[in-house]
């Protein structure tokens, strides 16, 4: 694969495509940089058996833009950590700060009732921001096999939230 030349021709649908579904230029500018840069990383890797350039190409951005929402998701509504941040912010009212810190109590609580593993995998995805291929090292595991148990445990998350909370 001439990486320069795959750049050149397919710089500007990728990143249109990345810039339609994000709906903000800077963020679609940083995943489009995400993008390539797994794309160099891995360019070793591109098989023309399994498919050609162009759906590899849109496929690691797809799952870039994926990644980024997932982490967007966590980190804003289901972070552990905000509400530290709450007790110097004068703007909010005594009632917003504590309504935060229960539902960051709740989240807590709903996170101590999943598997150690659950958790585990959890927290190395979004709090330490790492990608499925790091975890199943860690973990070892396959990768395969981490994205499925991370599917499982956002799941079984979100149904704690749901059942014990009302979320």
């Amino acid at each position: 694969m001439d990486f320069d030349a795959v750049y050149k021709d397919l710089f500007k649908p990728v990143f249109a495509y990345i810039l339609l579904r994000v709906q903000d230029r800077n963020l679609a500018e940083e995943l489009a940089a995400q993008t390539w840069q797994k794309v160099f990383d891995k360019q070793n890797t591109f098989n023309e058996q399994k498919g050609n350039i162009r759906q590899w190409l849109f496929t690691i951005a797809r799952n870039k833009i994926n990644s980024y929402y997932r982490m967007y998701y966590v980190k804003k509504v289901l972070s552990l950590s905000d509400f530290e941040e709450d007790f110097t912010d004068t703007s909010k009212s005594a009632q917003d700060t504590l309504e935060n810190e229960e539902l960051h109590q709740k989240l807590k609580d709903a996170m101590g009732k999943l598997k150690s593993n659950y958790r585990d995998i959890i927290a190395l995805k979004f709090y330490s921001e790492l990608n499925n291929e790091e975890i199943a090292k860690i973990m070892h595991i396959s990768q395969t096999n981490a994205g499925t148990i991370l599917n499982r445990a956002l799941n079984k998350l979100k149904t704690l939230l749901e059942t014990d909370y009302g979320f």
